[in-house]
Parts: structure tokens; C-alpha cells; sequence
């Protein structure tokens, strides 16, 4: 993926409608109960999280290994891509790795309410997911797209020893330095200055203790 290359102007609104990753749940059944497999989404575009745009352009890598019976399916899965977003120190494009792994258990939609309600309570630290049938086909795409958006990091700098901009003239210091001072007088501390000038009897403790009390 080149720098720039994913579109800023076409929103990502929720998971890309020709996405499809599915595997057949009697298969992994007639393979002995586990079954691997692997699907690339294709994703063109940016996604507005934590208040910036993520652009991407390359497609989403999906290595899944499913495993169980009649009664249910548990399946690990790792997703992988790349994205840009501007760093969050010099708002230079970076590129960086989007990487995240997951657990997915599949069961049987329960005919009982009451039993579905159970069943919700006992997913323990699984992504529970219900399907109308574990013969058949399932499709993750839709938890895929969930787990690539919490996966997007908070802060992506383009380096550690990142400078960032000048906060005078906004210039990328990695870039070289500016003209501008780096660092000044705090303009709060002027009206103390003026009272603290010679003469200035009404500056605060002048003529005072060395407790800064003033005499009497």
C-alpha cells in the first residue's frame, strides 16, 4: 500500500456489502470436526473512529480454524490488513499493521426463548453467536468487520523520536528546525514582574520578613 492511496472522500460507513467470509458447518462435521480456511475482504476507503479518519486499501487477511460437533462450533480466527491515518504528533500519513485475533463460539438457535436467555448468560468470555443451524452455511464477515474496528489503535505516530509541529508556526520539526524561539517569558508572570521592579513599594512582601509577611 502506497502512501495517500486510500480514498479520504469515500466513508466507510459499516461492513463493505459485498462482503462474504463463510464456511460450511456440515463440512468441518464430515472432517472429523475441525476445519481450517481463509478469506481476503476487499476494503477501499476510510473509517471515522476515535475522531480521525482510517483509510484503507488493501484487503482484509482472515486464517480461521473451526472446531466441534452437532451441538455447537468454536471457532479461533486472526485478522490482518494495513491502514493509514495521520500521525498523532506531526499529521504525517502512516502506515501501520492492524492485527487482531478472536474466538467465536456458533450454536444452535434455541426454540425456547427461555433457553436462548440461559444460553446468553453462560457464552463466559466467548463472542457468542446463534445460526438457524450448524449444517449449513455461517458467515463471520459480519463479526470480522466488528473485531477490525476495535482494533483500531487510539494513537499511530510514524515514529517514536517523532518531533511533531512547531506550536508557533505549525512546521513538521522532523523536517528541520524553524525560526521560532523555543521558548519565551509566561506573559501571566509580567504583572508580577512590573510590581517586583525597584521602587515599587506595593509589590507583594516587599519590605516584608523573610517570610514575605509584610511590616507593620
Amino acid at each position: 500500500m502506497k502512501r495517500g492511496n486510500g480514498d479520504p472522500g469515500r466513508g466507510i460507513g459499516g461492513k463493505p456489502v459485498e462482503w462474504s467470509c463463510a464456511f460450511d458447518g456440515t463440512a468441518v462435521i464430515e472432517e472429523g470436526g475441525t476445519l481450517s480456511f481463509r478469506c481476503e475482504l476487499p476494503i477501499s476507503g476510510c473509517i471515522d473512529h476515535w475522531g480521525q479518519k482510517y483509510r484503507f486499501n488493501e484487503p482484509v487477511v482472515v486464517d480461521a480454524r473451526v472446531a466441534g460437533d452437532i451441538s455447537g462450533l468454536g471457532m479461533d480466527f486472526a485478522l490482518e490488513t494495513r491502514a493509514e491515518v495521520d500521525c498523532a504528533r506531526c499529521l504525517e500519513p502512516t502506515l501501520f499493521q492492524v492485527s487482531k485475533k478472536g474466538h467465536i463460539f456458533f450454536k444452535p438457535l434455541p426454540e425456547d426463548k427461555g433457553d436462548q436467555d440461559k444460553a446468553d448468560s453462560a457464552g463466559g468470555g466467548d463472542d457468542l453467536v446463534f445460526v438457524p443451524s450448524i449444517e449449513g452455511e455461517i458467515d463471520i464477515s459480519d463479526q470480522v468487520w466488528e473485531y477490525l474496528v476495535v482494533s483500531l489503535p487510539e494513537k499511530v505516530l510514524c515514529s517514536e523520536g517523532c518531533l511533531g509541529l512547531c506550536p508557533s508556526c505549525g512546521k513538521n520539526r522532523n523536517r528541520g528546525e524553524c525560526s521560532c524561539p523555543t521558548s519565551g517569558p509566561d506573559p501571566r508572570l509580567g504583572v508580577l514582574a512590573d510590581l517586583m521592579k525597584d521602587g515599587n513599594d506595593e509589590a507583594p512582601g516587599k519590605g516584608g520578613n523573610s517570610n514575605g509577611n509584610a511590616k507593620e
